[in-house]
């Protein structure tokens, strides 16, 4: 019974969720740490243009824009507003897309009171400060109005990684926030944009597409290929969802 809501649930998010346009503009600036010197120049403007020329009227375009303990960081925040001004200059303008989506299948709490700022230095606490930073860094730059989706398909449960990098079927995650409109100013929606239950990527060392991030500590054993249901790991989401389903 549990099980068949859950996968109700995920058929609501995809009705609900707009077209995503999930370019990486964020390693351009940032790789999967604190930023650096930008090496490249982002080229990402003419899709997201054509993008938003086909898309169907009604549709919506957001793009990626990592999460709170990526671009979340002060130093990353600044750099990689910066280089999302410059491609919405290059696809014709702010205005053809809608907003951003972030914690795109990733384990960040929308709100987490256990965790507090001790320096300015510090990353945005969790998604919903990062959504307010981030907006007023895009706000600064002369991108304004901009709305975001938060992807709750996992993160039911804060701090459960003993590596903020592991991404990988990460064990002890549960079902998020139901997937809902406009749950908080300037947010559109909690959306489930991954597909909760399929896999990340495979445990099996001899797979042509095997990653050591996932059999590494944080890491759900036995894990399928990365898009296939994993179907103990969809039954775990679900026991640890919060709110309970």
């Amino acid at each position: 019974m549990i099980a068949r809501r859950a996968l109700a649930q995920i058929r609501d998010a995809r009705e609900l969720a707009a077209l995503l346009f999930g370019i990486e503009l964020a390693r351009l600036t940032c790789g999967s740490g604190r930023c650096g010197k930008v090496v490249s120049t982002p080229k990402g403007g003419r899709p997201i243009g054509a993008a938003a020329s086909v898309a169907q009227p009604g549709t919506s375009v957001y793009l990626d824009a990592g999460h709170s303990q990526w671009l979340g960081w002060p130093r990353n925040l600044k750099k990689s507003v910066g280089i999302f001004k410059q491609v919405l200059a290059s696809a014709g303008g702010a205005e053809r897309v809608r907003g951003f989506a972030v914690n795109v299948s990733n384990y960040n709490p929308v709100h987490d009171p256990t965790t507090k700022r001790t320096s300015p230095d510090e990353p945005s606490p969790d998604e919903s400060a990062y959504v307010r930073e981030f907006g007023a860094a895009l706000t600064k730059a002369g991108v304004s109005g901009k709305a975001f989706l938060i992807d709750t398909s996992r993160n039911g449960r804060p701090n459960i990684r003993t590596d903020p990098g592991s991404w990988c079927n990460v064990k002890g995650a549960g079902l998020g926030e139901r997937p809902r409109i406009a749950p908080e100013l300037s947010v559109d929606a909690y959306v489930w944009i991954k597909p909760p239950g399929d896999s990340d990527g495979t445990s099996n060392r001899k797979a042509a597409r095997f990653d050591e991030n996932c059999v590494g500590d944080d890491a759900a054993p036995n894990a399928p290929e990365a898009g296939a249901l994993f179907e103990s790991y969809l039954l775990d989401l679900v026991k640890n969802a919060n709110p309970p389903l």
